[in-house]
């Protein structure tokens, strides 16, 4: 629970009738719509009074900022700047409040400024805000409660507040401090007491249920445990089988065990008679392997003397060949002598030819001048055109750069001209978010209309006079700017249906023309500054000009000057009801009942979506600067044209001295590699010369062959004695090998008989040695089924001294026990149930039982200590504020009985729903009557709302606070 806040002190008033927190003076400055003012309220009820636009509404605006309101709580505008006077920079609101005494004053004074700042100032010395909201609470001013602060604008939100809020705002702003922290403490205690209610509730009919259902299981549960008791028994039983099992498989493998002893000896006596045959062999293949080994020698022997008779062969063969080719060799050198002697007489004819030639060759010596000459012009022209390209590239970044500038300043200036985007931005800006989309669907879609569709009206509407644009923009409604005009009433329903998702009025042109008065001017008029007709200040299409004089009389509004400002009250003599001046607009109007004339002033706003347009000057400027820009560009294109055009001049230049002097290189490069290979040309055929007559003379070369050819016959000769000798030692080897060999073939044959009578003997051995491992296997096989049963017996059970006595008591063998299983079983089955489960379902539910019991106890002690603490709040909450209530409901109800008003204030209880508690106010009015009488009819949606249909036409009525608001079609009912 929160803490409860201190108990306000009784509020009496002092000498003066004044109580502590009363308004003792107010002074205003710039402050909306006065430059200057100060009053000094009564002690108790002040009443304001005076005509529309007097500034009643500014008075109670000042004192909600001045005493810590903010500007949203007026429902006027959203930021303090707009309260500060038209014209001005500043202003202030000063509030003296009276304290506690006659004589102790708090002065709080508030300063703004266009700027939407505030400067608090307490006593003389700025403070934060903070300071001037501690003081204004502890006088329990709350500005932003409606039932103690009503704005103008607010009205509607006061209305539409439901009992229960208006009964949470009046303890909050008249009642005992305690009255809203003893309801909230209420409301949250009978939110909880609903919920505990619930649940004890709840929980008592989930007890009952539980037990009855547990009633009607407790036989089946008996029945269950008999079943179970059974089934016990045959588990007993089957914690034998599994040992019995395990008996039998023992007997079994101590069987298998024997027949493997068996198996085993019969195997050692075939092994042991095998071992026997096994050794002789052994020995023939140790001799067989000897005389193998002897053979293999003896064979390497022959392969080597076979190896070294070859290569003697093959050099006999290559000395023959040898031989042959030095004879031929000779008879070649005497064919060579005398080609020799022929060339050496060609090289020496051809030697002097190529002397003489090389004398003959005129000498060559380069121009240098001329290649120099043409060096020095081509470097000139290279600087030239070096120059002529740093020109290129300055003048291309300049045009680039005039080109992006004349780029962007008709990009601008086509931003500017377009005056339609211009305001559908500034409709945009002030709120119409889709107006784009809007435009562009009505656009894209005329064809689907039968008569031309406009809009919005900003757009078809054209004002040359700034002053007039003020006039007609305060004139027409905002939501007529946006809105989009048909001509047929197909064509309206059709935009209609599409305009619902973009938010836009649709108005559409009656079919019949209303006749309009012709504008005419008369003398007094004239005479009084009335210039022109609010109808006569604009162009556009006829069916805009209809809908917005049709609808907004513009027909009916006079246009004057500022000497129709100083006299306007004459405008009313000479039948006209609305006037704008340069400064001011005056209405008036004339009641139909009483017949007196009431009128209101208002200044005139400067327009915002008419004169968006862009500045005309700038536009100038933009031009002009294009203009310049556009001629700039122009030169540059032009110089940078006659640059390129040099630039190409002095580069073929260039190129065609480039091209003379690589002509004259090469001729001085080819003058010299002629001259060059001329020169290799008489060295060559010199070495040539030498050449031929460094060779050897004939005679000489035919000595040195002979001795060679005896040489190599002398080796063949030694060749030949060392292949005989060869030969009679291979002969000897190939009969030794031939001794073993024979040997060796017989040793084989004996080895394959004692082999065959081995392999019939381990035809023996092999099906001893099988039999032998499958006898093992079977043992080992039995061995793990003995196991295997062993631990299934344990798994299962145990062998207790108890268990072992119970088993003395069962069948001995596997086929009486498992009959005796099976029977047991079979008698456990005879007895049959719905639910298996039932058993676990009783214990579970017995112990939720036993849970909830304990819970429910608690919830319903909880509940009753709940119900006794909402009773001692009630008894401090309820008679306090059916006391508050009854001094309301007698003051509302004198002082509406005054009015000739029937008006009642009343509580609305509910018992303990304490968040349904309301305050209800219950107002009869006599206007009703009046208006029935008058012929129209009141709106059940809206009580403030009255229509009269007459003759076709339709008038509304709208009470709104302390007006009356009347539009419609009717203009006679209306004037």
């Amino acid at each position: 629970m929160s803490e409860r806040r201190a108990k306000r002190p009784k509020i009496t008033r002092g000498e003066d009738d004044y109580m502590p927190g009363n308004i003792a003076e107010i002074e205003l400055h710039n402050f909306m719509t006065f430059s200057k003012l100060t009053c000094k309220p009564g002690s108790r009820l002040n009443l304001v009074i005076g005509p529309n636009g007097s500034g009643k509404s500014s008075l109670v605006c000042a004192i909600a900022l001045g005493l810590g309101g903010e500007p949203q709580l007026l429902g006027r505008a959203s930021s303090i700047g707009a309260f500060v006077k038209r014209g001005e920079e500043s202003g202030y609101i000063k509030i003296s409040l009276r304290g506690e005494t006659k004589e102790e004053q708090l002065t709080i004074t508030r300063k703004i400024d266009t700027r939407n700042k505030s400067e608090w100032i307490f006593n003389g010395k700025a403070v934060p805000k903070k300071n001037i909201t501690d003081i204004i609470q502890s006088f329990n001013i709350q500005v932003n409660n409606l039932t103690q602060f009503l704005p103008q604008d607010r009205v509607c939100e006061f209305a539409k507040l439901t009992p229960v809020q208006l009964l949470e705002e009046t303890e909050k702003a008249v009642g005992d401090p305690r009255l809203p922290v003893q309801h909230r403490d209420l409301i949250s205690k009978s939110e909880e007491l609903k919920k505990s209610e619930r649940t004890v509730k709840s929980g008592r009919e989930t007890l009952d249920q539980l037990r009855e259902v547990n009633s009607q299981l407790e036989r089946d549960v008996e029945r269950l445990r008999q079943r179970e008791h059974l089934l016990a028994q045959a588990e007993t039983m089957k914690k034998k089988l599994p040992w019995l099992k395990y008996d039998a498989k023992k007997a079994e493998f101590l069987e298998a065990k024997r027949q493997e002893q068996d198996a085993k000896m019969k195997l050692d006596e075939v092994a042991e008679s095998l071992n026997e045959l096994m050794e002789p062999i052994e020995e023939k293949k140790q001799e067989k392997a000897e005389r193998d080994a002897k053979c293999k020698k003896i064979n390497g022997l022959l392969g080597d003397n076979a190896n070294k008779r070859m290569k003697l062969l093959d050099q006999d063969n290559h000395l023959d060949v040898q031989v042959r080719g030095k004879y031929n060799e000779m008879d070649d050198f005497k064919k060579q002598e005398e080609s020799r002697q022929r060339r050496i007489s060609k090289a020496q004819e051809d030697l002097r030819t190529a002397e003489l030639e090389l004398a003959n060759l005129p000498p060559y010596e380069p121009p240098r001048d001329k290649i120099d000459g043409l060096g020095s012009k081509i470097l000139e022209l290279q600087d030239a055109a070096r120059e002529l390209r740093s020109q290129k590239s300055e003048m291309e970044r300049s045009l680039d750069r005039n080109r992006t500038a004349f780029r962007q300043c008709s990009d601008k200036l086509k931003e500017m001209e377009n005056v339609n985007n211009k305001r559908l931005r500034a409709l945009q800006s002030s709120g119409v978010e889709k107006i784009f989309e809007a435009y562009n669907w009505v656009q894209e879609h005329q064809h689907q209309f039968n008569k031309s569709v406009y809009g919005p009206v900003l757009l078809e509407v054209n004002v040359s006079n700034r002053i007039h644009a003020d006039y007609l923009e305060d004139h027409v409604p905002f939501y007529a700017w946006k809105a989009f005009i048909t001509q047929d009433a197909a064509d309206r329903d059709f935009l209609v249906r599409n305009m619902r998702s973009f938010n836009l009025p649709v108005l559409n042109v009656a079919d019949e023309r209303q006749s309009r008065v012709p504008f005419k001017i008369t003398e007094e008029m004239r005479m009084l500054g009335i210039h022109s007709r609010l109808d006569q200040v604009f162009d556009a299409p006829d069916a805009v000009k209809e809908v917005l004089i049709n609808q907004f009389g513009l027909d009916s509004s006079y246009i004057g000057s500022s000497e129709t400002d100083k006299r306007a009250d004459e405008a009313l003599q000479l039948g006209i009801f609305d006037l704008w001046t340069p400064e001011n607009h005056y209405r008036w109007k004339k009641s139909r009942y009483g017949g007196h004339v009431s009128g209101t002033v208002e200044s005139v706003e400067h327009s915002r979506l008419l004169l968006c347009n862009v500045d005309a000057g700038e536009v100038e400027r933009l031009k002009s600067q294009k203009l310049e820009l556009e001629e700039a560009v122009s030169t540059f294109e032009d110089n940078l044209r006659a640059v390129k055009s040099e630039l190409k001049n002095i580069e073929d230049q260039g190129a065609k001295l480039e091209k003379q002097r690589e002509e004259i290189i090469n001729e001085s490069l080819l003058e010299k590699k002629r001259r060059r290979e001329m020169e290799g040309r008489v060295r060559q055929r010199v070495i040539n010369m030498k050449s031929l007559e460094r060779e050897d003379d004939l005679d000489s070369i035919a000595a040195k062959l002979t001795d060679q050819i005896q040489a190599m016959k002398l080796k063949r000769f030694q060749l030949a004695l060392e292949l005989k000798n060869l030969l009679i030692d291979a002969v000897a080897h190939r009969r030794n090998y031939a001794e073993h060999n024979m040997a060796c073939l017989e040793l084989g044959l004996k080895i394959k008989e004692m082999e065959a009578n081995v392999k019939h003997q381990e035809k023996f051995a092999m099906q001893a040695s099988l039999h032998y491992e499958y006898c093992k296997k079977e043992t080992e096989e039995r061995r793990r089924q003995l196991e295997a049963a062993k631990r299934h017996a344990e798994s299962v059970a145990i062998i207790t001294p108890e268990l072992e006595q119970a088993f003395c008591e069962m069948p001995s063998t596997i086929e009486e026990l498992e009959a005796a299983i099976q029977d047991t079983i079979s008698q456990a089955n005879s007895i049959l149930f719905l639910n298996h489960n039932v058993l676990e379902e009783y214990e579970t539910r017995q112990k939720k039982i036993e849970s909830l019991s304990k819970t429910q106890e608690m919830e319903e002690e909880k509940l009753s200590n709940l119900i006794d603490e909402i009773n001692a709040l009630k008894e401090r909450w309820l008679p306090t504020l059916r006391s508050l209530v009854s001094q309301i409901n007698q003051t509302f109800s004198r002082n509406f009985q005054e009015m000739a008003v029937a008006g009642e204030v009343s509580l609305d209880e509910h018992d303990m729903d304490f968040d349904k508690y309301g305050i209800l106010i219950k107002v009869k009015f006599r206007f009703y009557k009046a208006m029935i009488s008058f012929g129209y009819q009141q709106s059940n949606a809206d009580h403030t709302l009255f229509i009269r249909h007459y003759t076709g036409k339709l008038t509304l009525l709208i009470v709104y606070v302390d007006d009356i608001v009347m539009t419609g079609d009717d203009k006679e009912e209306m004037d």
